[in-house]
């Protein structure tokens, strides 16, 4: 269990971890980090199978920890199917059919894989009360050490509370490896914390929202880390990859010390995953959900540097005034490693901040400017402005050779 004392109104916080393994062959420790468990039931896709669940599967055989191993298909969506498929094959059947019997389940769930897989083990975990961890494989977003699972269930994506990963073990050498545009979705997850904690302050203070500052500190911190990391990230040096993993767990720690997703999304989120959404709607594979997210929090940023400009609310202002700063590192950022845009069609751009407002129940700049009478003006004005300062190239302009 990892744990703290706070000074918030909750005093302390604890979530289940038990370890959190970061290091140059860190694959290789996975019997001894898991000894305690014997019937595991492995899942992976295609692709993360192949660069560490093959491995992992026969460190798990030779130590007779391994139930049986699911493989999905190549880069598998976290959705309604996935997690069906999954749930459906993580009970062994006996050798002799008893009608009076029920399928043995595992008594563990181990996700090779980033998101997609890590989210649809974590609903699945708790579904059926057994406890589960992860083998991650690319550092493409925050959510190895979080309580929520963002899931495609038809055409919507709804956030589900969802269990605790009691074991990450992040393998250096394998992250490193990961593709690219993996690489620059984890910056964008993580670019759009400072977006989230503003938009946390400005509901406490207008909303009386629970607001703990330590943990938000602390999401601020692991933000500033990964931005340093990623000015090297496409060389692969392993101290980068290091600085952008543990950057990421600690982002998806401060998720699960608060309990929800609040210090950690906000209305970057709730455009990109608008967008996300809309692809769905229109029958197509969605774009990486960092890269939505990086998008949506250069959105997010000319909303909050047009508000400032214009507001005659000294208390939003001073709030605002607070993350200028971190804004302009975001933009410099951007000029470095260029993170490519899925949404440059400005009915579908404006599209996104509006319906993204709804994405869920969440007080954010979005809703003060609705109430304001002005999101719809503030959506036109910054396309313009977006398009000018951050865009480079489409994903598909920049990563043709890559499929999702």
């Amino acid at each position: 269990m990892i744990e703290m004392d706070c000074t918030c109104v909750q005093k302390h916080h604890a979530i289940p971890t038990e370890v959190i393994e970061v290091s140059e062959g860190a694959i290789e420790k996975v019997p001894e980090i898991l000894k305690g468990y014997h019937r595991i039931f492995l899942v992976a896709d295609e692709n993360t199978y192949d660069v560490a669940g093959r491995r992992v599967e026969e460190l798990l055989s030779e130590h007779h920890m391994l139930s049986h191993t699911l493989v999905l298909p190549a880069q598998a969506l976290p959705n309604a199917e996935n997690v069906g498929k999954v749930l459906m094959e993580a009970g062994r059947d006996t050798d002799v059919y008893d009608i009076n019997a029920f399928s043995f389940n595992p008594d563990y769930i181990l996700a090779v894989g980033s998101g997609s897989i890590n989210d649809t083990c974590r609903m699945v975990s708790y579904r059926i009360g057994v406890p589960y961890g992860v083998v991650g494989t690319a550092p493409s977003m925050d959510g190895y050490a979080s309580v929520v699972a963002p899931l495609l269930n038809g055409s919507k994506k709804i956030v589900y509370t969802c269990t605790i990963a009691r074991h990450i073990i992040i393998d250096l050498a394998i992250n490193a490896a990961a593709p690219y545009p993996l690489l620059l979705s984890g910056v964008g997850d993580m670019i759009g914390k400072y977006i989230a904690i503003l938009d946390w302050e400005i509901s406490r203070d207008r909303n009386d929202e629970y607001y703990c500052e330590k943990i938000a500190n602390m999401v601020l911190e692991a933000t500033g880390q990964c931005i340093e990391a990623s000015y090297t990230l496409e060389s692969r040096d392993l101290n980068a990859i290091r600085a952008a993993s543990e950057g990421l767990i600690l982002s998806g720690e401060c998720i699960a010390f608060c309990g929800s997703s609040r210090p950690a999304s906000g209305t970057e989120h709730m455009i990109g995953q608008t967008w996300e959404v809309m692809d769905v709607e229109e029958g197509k594979i969605p774009n990486l959900h960092g890269i939505e997210v990086g998008e949506g929090t250069f959105v997010a940023i000319e909303l909050f540097r047009k508000l400032y400009r214009e507001t005659e609310d000294a208390h939003i202002r001073g709030l605002i005034e607070k993350y200028l700063p971190a804004f302009d590192k975001i933009e410099a950022l951007q000029k470095t490693i260029r993170i490519p845009f899925t949404v440059t069609d400005k009915a579908r751009f404006i599209e996104g901040i509006l319906r993204g407002r709804t994405f869920r129940v969440r007080y954010t700049i979005l809703q003060y400017l609705y109430d304001l009478g002005k999101l719809e003006e503030y959506a036109e004005a910054v396309y313009d402005v977006v398009m000018e300062k951050y865009y480079f190239n489409t994903f598909r302009e920049r990563f043709p050779e890559w499929q999702r």
